[in-house]
């Protein structure tokens, strides 16, 4: 079957892989001149099914009003407030009730449990290419803090193993604690998570696919899905056209506009996350992932003698001086984790999360034949990327997926409300 791609971003490099693998002549495109730009550039790197919950919780308004009201430091809203965010603001609120947060929680946790399985899987690529780490992760939590009422159960019902730490334990755990002058006072252990350096993953990826005779098109804008007869054919790009059997919208944030021309109108939007990769750092490194859960700030190491510390999340595109505040904030938190950060090279990095107001992606059919939807991924995209290109490929086989596809399908929004599942039961099987 010959397939076109579009994005290069983890998520798509790793759908262009897993088909040409399976021997599909594959063509990936991107508007790039190299693959991993946008949100998987320089992301926490964190593989984290431990901590995939919603992030659509009971409260959310609350904190959304506070976020308005300047009272808010993990969640801010940045101006303009446009008919866009306005709309995917109401969405997100609605799905912030409790049986809602759950449903939506199990279906990011089993994607991401999936993926997280077929990313360590023998055959796949060495975690030595990408700064990989299966050593798990370490969730933090202050003495008036506490995990989420439902979160062990979740993950039991799952089948992750997790283990409660108390703060000896934390130190056990995690000697690089000790220097901290933040003191956490508990913590949960999840031995299966791991990390690793997702746009170095996209570039091995890359590499593997290219070496398997994979085409890769860069500096190359797709404007345009191609259809004839209510089928998709291909697409035009500022390029060239190019004919296809399938095509698989991997685009992030660019999926929207892309699609929308299509009657496929996603809630897709950016929320803002920072990280400032750490360099030539003297001192000990972490020795595994860690999120302090208060803060909702993440650290991994990839490489020798560097650490990357990433956090925050603005809804909106946020302007020179949040930009700035949000950088000092973090900077000042790494210090207070790693004092042997003071004399290390600092590169600092802005990526627009592409978020849906649930939290989970779009993935299978678009209700157009020959048209495929990977895309939404939002903070999770390196965690679900592997398991969302199985699934891709499972699905232009003709083979039943892995998962049950009904939470991730494509047309589960209306403008204002969410359809109930019953009511695709067409889109459903497809």
């Amino acid at each position: 079957m010959k397939v076109l791609v579009i994005g290069a971003g983890v998520v798509g490099t790793c759908t262009a892989l897993a088909l040409r693998r399976r021997g599909h002549e594959v063509m990936l495109l991107d508007a790039g001149a190299e693959p991993a730009t946008g949100a998987s550039h320089a992301n926490a790197g964190l593989i984290s099914p431990g901590h995939c919950f919603s992030w659509a919780e009971p409260g959310i308004v609350r904190v959304a009003l506070q976020s308005l009201l300047g009272r808010s430091d993990g969640l801010g809203i940045c101006a303009p407030l446009s008919p866009a965010l306005w709309r995917w603001g109401w969405l997100f609120a609605r799905e912030g009730t409790e049986a809602r947060w759950l449903e939506n929680s199990r279906a990011a946790l089993a994607l991401s449990a999936y993926s997280r399985d077929c990313q360590f899987q023998p055959q796949a690529l060495p975690p030595e290419t990408y700064g990989g780490r299966h050593a798990g992760i370490v969730y933090l939590y202050g003495a008036a803090d506490t995990p989420g009422a439902h979160d062990a159960r979740l993950l039991q019902a799952a089948g992750e193993p997790f283990e409660t730490l108390d703060a000896p334990a934390l130190l056990q755990c995690e000697p690089l604690l000790e220097a901290s002058a933040i003191r956490f006072a508990k913590g949960v252990f999840s031995p299966r998570d791991g990390t690793g350096d997702a746009a170095r993953y996209a570039r091995a990826a890359l590499a593997a696919f290219e070496q398997l005779g994979g085409i890769a098109r860069w500096s190359e804008r797709v404007q345009q899905v191609l259809v004839r007869a209510g089928q998709a054919v291909g697409v035009r790009t500022d390029r060239n056209e190019h004919r296809a059997d399938a095509v698989v919208v991997a685009a992030g944030l660019q999926s929207r506009a892309l699609l929308r021309p299509l009657g496929i109108d996603l809630p897709i939007f950016p929320v803002a996350g920072y990280s400032i990769s750490y360099e030539n750092v003297a001192g000990a490194l972490p020795t595994r992932g860690a999120v302090s859960i208060a803060h909702k700030i993440a650290w991994a190491s990839f490489a020798p003698r560097s650490v990357r510390f990433t956090g925050f999340a603005d809804v909106g595109t946020p302007d020179a001086a949040r930009r700035a505040r949000r950088f000092a904030a973090l900077d000042a938190f790494a210090r207070q984790i790693m004092p042997s950060l003071a004399g290390a090279q600092r590169r600092q990095w802005v990526g627009a999360r592409p978020m849906t107001p649930d939290n989970l992606p779009f993935l299978g059919a678009s209700g157009m034949p020959g048209l495929w939807l990977n895309c939404g991924h939002g903070a999770m995209g390196w965690t679900m990327a592997h398991g969302s290109a199985q699934t891709i490929a499972d699905l232009l086989e003709g083979q039943a997926a892995c998962l049950d596809l009904a939470p991730y399908r494509a047309r589960r929004y209306r403008w204002l409300a969410r359809r109930d599942a019953a009511a695709n039961p067409k889109e459903l099987r497809t």
